[in-house]
């Protein structure tokens, strides 16, 4: 049994960057709002603010759903545990996966990569700061079906040409 962890400072940030992030943005936002009577201008960055804020506690909030803090791996399964907000324990079964998607199964060298569940409807993801993260993405290829290898393969190459062009 393989385990996949993130590094003690990547999970501190994962989990409560946002918190932060959002702090600092009130604190922007409070001289803004008390100054707006005085100068209508201040609306724009008040409105990109208030953006600023949803928009990071969305994405935190998509990425609490789905990112496992400890991926376990074994020859038919990966084992997800220590979510953000929950006990839960997901347990996804390599001949079960139908979409791998995000990251370096798009084409890209950073980003989420999702793992898609089509028998129980399940997503997990992980991204590339976790350790060992080319060991996790090379056994998720070499244990999904041939189907859905061939997709990932179809995509790189794709993406490889175009940028030959």
């Amino acid at each position: 049994m393989l385990t996949f962890t993130y590094p003690f400072y990547t999970r501190i940030i994962y989990r409560y960057g946002n918190i932060t992030a959002t702090l600092l943005l009130l604190f922007y936002l409070i001289p803004i709002v008390i100054a707006v009577d005085e100068n209508k201008y201040l609306l724009i960055p008040l409105a990109a603010s208030l953006f600023l804020i949803y928009f990071i506690n969305k994405k935190f909030l998509t990425l609490y759903k789905v990112i496992p803090y400890k991926i376990e791996a074994d020859e038919d399964k990966l084992i997800c545990t220590d979510f953000v907000f929950s006990n839960r324990e997901l347990v996804v079964y390599f001949k079960d996966i139908k979409s791998l998607s995000g990251g370096i199964f798009d084409g890209r060298l950073r980003g989420v990569m999702k793992v898609c569940d089509g028998k129980n409807q399940i997503c997990i993801g992980f991204s590339d700061k976790i350790k060992d993260s080319k060991k996790l993405m090379t056994l998720i290829l070499s244990k999904v079906k041939k189907e859905v290898y061939d997709e990932v393969i179809e995509k790189l190459q794709a993406l490889k040409k175009s940028k030959n062009k």
